[in-house]
């Protein structure tokens, strides 16, 4: 995670960069799309959905989502959602931080071009924050965690944090226990650290302190990672390296792009050969909004709500980690959750970036 206190002030000029001319954009106006969340949040909830059908169609059954999604998930929900409704989906794609600033200044000029926003939960506190996002009180909401309900945007799936090894280079009762093992001497050189990870390093850090560490032996620890390590930018680019047998172990990756590299085949797991990690395992939450002022804003409401219902089936047939409960979904299988601090990561993301890009200064990247 990188620091994402960001404020714009933005002419027509900058926001020209990101949609076409300053004569204004075909569809709704702010008013209108606030008169038809409006009138949505004020149906039944048997009704909401007829009625949101019925004016995406009037809307020309088009949407625009922003999301930071890659492109081997977002491409096949974006599927999903048009074969369910026929709506077309523009997606525009990059890290959380490009979404959020793009939208900011899409919404600081007067001319939002997203309909919705799916993404980490530190931006879309910022956009819930800013006043960006409408709010969504359809049913499917009753199905969702109470962990991933938030004022103006809801969780649609939790990124969950373990580490991760090649099982050529680690054998079977040689892997991590806990986040501590990962400190111990044998492992010198052999662990790989996600530059941005500033989020995983806080929560690790606050459950130590939480369950009885000193702040010396909670700095004492990270120091001694530090020395094992190497870093690498991307968690994807870490699970390459990985699955080539580049690098041995990553101290955290994601459970889901750990399993989708095992399905192709590759000798890579987050679970010890028991099929139970005795290592904490922090669920963050990803989430979508509809932004205020959207083109399309029965259409947004059309895909807040798919994404939280049919949609989740399609998050765990991509072995993602959904917000509700789904029958099959065993992308939790064999881990303990504990809770992950968005309150606290929402307040001091800057503080927790810049101490674990001192803790890795120095480092070595892999490769080199």
């Amino acid at each position: 995670m990188r620091t994402r206190n960001l404020t714009f002030s933005v002419s027509c000029l900058l926001a020209a960069t990101l949609v076409a001319g300053c004569g204004g954009m075909p569809g709704q106006t702010g008013a209108d799309s606030d008169k038809v969340y409006g009138q949505l949040q004020g149906l039944a909830g048997t009704e909401q959905r007829a009625q949101a059908e019925e004016l995406a169609r009037k809307e020309g059954n088009t949407l625009s989502l922003y999301t930071s999604m890659t492109a081997d998930i977002a491409t096949p929900i974006a599927k999903a959602f048009e074969k369910k409704y026929g709506i077309r989906v523009s997606v525009f794609r990059g890290n959380s931080e490009t979404v959020l600033q793009r939208t900011l200044q899409e919404q600081e000029a007067g001319r939002p071009g997203a309909d919705v926003v799916e993404t980490n939960f530190a931006e879309m506190a910022i956009l819930s924050d800013q006043g960006h996002l409408a709010d969504y009180n359809g049913s499917a909401l009753d199905k969702v965690q109470p962990t991933g309900k938030f004022d103006h945007w809801t969780a649609t799936r939790f990124n969950v944090f373990q580490p991760a090894w090649n099982t050529t280079k680690i054998k079977p009762g040689d892997e991590p226990r806990s986040w501590e093992d990962l400190a111990l001497p044998k492992y010198r050189g052999k662990i790989t650290l996600e530059v941005s990870d500033s989020d995983w390093f806080e929560n690790v850090t606050k459950y130590w302190l939480d369950h009885g560490k000193s702040q010396a032996e909670v700095d004492t620890l990270w120091k001694a990672i530090a020395a094992n390590s190497k870093v690498a930018k991307g968690h994807t680019t870490m699970m390459q390296f990985l699955t080539s047998g580049q690098t041995s172990m990553e101290a955290m990756n994601y459970t889901y792009i750990t399993t989708r590299a095992a399905e192709d085949g590759a000798p890579v797991t987050y679970l010890p050969a028991s099929g139970v990690s005795t290592i904490p395992a922090f669920a963050r939450p990803n989430g979508v909004g509809m932004v205020k002022g959207a083109q399309h804003p029965a259409t947004a409401w059309l895909f807040y709500d798919w994404l939280l219902t049919d949609g989740q089936k399609t998050l765990v047939d991509l072995h993602l980690t959904p917000s509700t409960k789904v029958p099959g979904d065993k992308s939790v299988a064999g881990l303990t959750l504990v809770p992950f601090d968005v309150e606290g990561l929402t307040k001091d993301d800057t503080i927790w970036d810049e101490k674990y890009d001192a803790l890795l200064r120095g480092t070595d990247t892999v490769g080199r």
